[in-house]
């Protein structure tokens, strides 16, 4: 009893940002939660309700009950007497940043160094783990998933996938960054309306809302829903403006790779060969196949997947040339966007 009041002050001064815990304030926690990893399918799972278990992996896993292909997360069925881990809201986690990265085996301090911004660009820790690795604060509470290296992703997306039936994020057309506490347009998708927004336009706020992190404005645009209209007032220079715009269903990202010509309907692999073209999509009409090969865009040449997105980005004209080989055999389409 004495540890357990012991732990939740500790807790609670935790969350004031009063102390900063150590590594063997975590001890409990990590004996309590290497008991929910299971393996299966060659992959570390983390059991996350009674009888059901999540993974993050790159490539595509058959066995599944549910899959966001996104951010790569897998739902499986596991017996129902293994003990869970408990995901709770990234905003509870407390001011010190400093959480346990837990694995079947061990587990390390680490520190929360970016709460990320949206799918292409999860929350990253100070130091590489595992894949699969289970991101606790020292209340026994889960507040991310490691996908190896620094990143993870956090317990908002992990909630929003265990809660959801159908996996649906929304989408505006628009990417963010940030500068010290200001949002500021990066990157436009070309194929989205013109609501008149530009690159470097400064996000004042969405729906009345004003947002202090990038991670909160990605993740209430994310978390809409498509065909939804927003408000998003914004500022260039000295002038304030105020635009509606209808969100669409977001089509990639994360794990997928953000593609703006998914818009169109045509879907790339890394090596710039078509991989598919959506039924009666206006990359079918114009005749583009699976296989084929993309070369350039307008007037410059592609040498690589993320040259993709930055070139169509930049796009001014009105009209839009793609060259394409086929078997040895090059050829244009042109459209209007």
């Amino acid at each position: 009893m004495t540890r357990v009041f012991a732990l939740v002050g500790l807790c609670i001064a935790l969350l004031y940002g009063k102390v900063e815990p150590i590594k063997r304030d975590f001890e409990a926690c990590y004996k309590r939660s290497a008991k929910s990893f299971i393996k299966k399918y060659g992959k570390d799972f983390v059991v996350v309700s009674k009888g059901k278990a999540i993974t993050f992996s790159r490539k595509y896993l058959k066995h599944y009950i549910k899959r966001d292909p996104f951010l790569g997360l897998y739902l499986i069925r596991v017996p129902k007497d293994i003990p869970f881990v408990r995901f709770v809201p990234f905003e509870e986690m407390d001011k010190s940043g400093i959480v346990a990265v837990i694995n079947k085996k061990k587990y390390d301090l680490s520190k929360v160094v970016s709460k990320g911004n949206g799918l292409n660009s999860f929350a990253k820790l100070d130091k590489k783990h595992k894949p699969n690795s289970l991101v606790e604060c020292v209340c026994c509470r889960g507040f991310g998933l490691s996908t190896g290296g620094k990143s993870f992703i956090d317990s908002d997306f992990i909630l929003r996938f265990l809660n959801n039936k159908k996996v649906v994020y929304a989408d505006c057309g628009l990417q963010f960054t940030q500068k010290g506490d200001k949002i500021f347009v990066k990157e436009i998708n070309p194929f989205f309306h013109d609501y008149g927004i530009r690159v470097g336009d400064r996000i004042l706020s969405v729906d009345g809302k004003t947002f202090e992190d990038v991670s909160l404005l990605s993740k209430y645009i994310l978390f809409s829903k498509p065909y939804k209209k927003i408000d998003i007032k914004f500022q260039r220079k000295n002038r304030i403006f105020h635009k509606k715009i209808k969100l669409k269903r977001k089509l990639s990202g994360g794990v997928l790779g953000e593609n703006y010509l998914a818009y169109i309907g045509l879907y790339l692999r890394y090596d710039l060969k078509v991989s598919y073209v959506s039924k009666g999509s206006l990359a079918d009409k114009l005749g583009i196949k699976k296989g084929d090969k993309l070369l350039k865009i307008n007037q410059t040449y592609i040498r690589s997947y993320p040259q993709v997105k930055k070139v169509l980005s930049k796009l001014s004209g009105k009209f839009v040339y793609l060259l394409f080989d086929r078997d040895d055999f090059q050829f244009f389409v042109h459209f209007r966007r």
